[in-house]
């Protein structure tokens, strides 16, 4: 019989960790080009983990969804594929996105989308 271990894995099945679940609304009202609503699912690797929508003036309204790709540093990151445009729910000039990650930050988490950006994106519950 193994003893408990001191510090388990959230996600030992390599599931989006519970709390990254649920929807988040970005932090600022002045990031026009980022999405401005994530929804996180709890799902496995290769299955769709992320919903974002993004309302872009010259692009429309624009709905991506990504893949998780793995869970990382003891469930404080998840990351994540390319967002693909549903194009149903989108407007024809969306385009598909890089593959980024989402950390835990406090209350919060930050979207890393890559060094271009600076240091990502921070998202609040609700």
């Amino acid at each position: 019989m193994k003893p408990p271990a001191s510090n388990p894995d959230p996600a030992p099945d390599g599931r989006v960790p519970q709390h990254f679940v649920g929807t988040w609304s970005l932090d600022s009202q002045y990031v026009v080009l980022q999405p401005h609503t994530v929804v996180i699912r709890r799902v496995s690797p290769g299955q769709s983990a992320v919903t974002l929508v993004a309302d872009v003036q010259g692009s429309g309204h624009c709905e991506y969804t990504a893949k998780l790709s793995s869970v990382a540093d003891g469930g404080k990151r998840i990351n994540v594929g390319t967002g693909v445009v549903d194009r149903a729910r989108s407007g024809s000039l969306c385009q598909d996105t890089e593959p980024s990650s989402f950390t835990v930050a406090g209350s919060g988490i930050q979207h890393d989308v890559g060094p271009a950006h600076g240091s990502g994106y921070r998202y609040n519950r609700g």
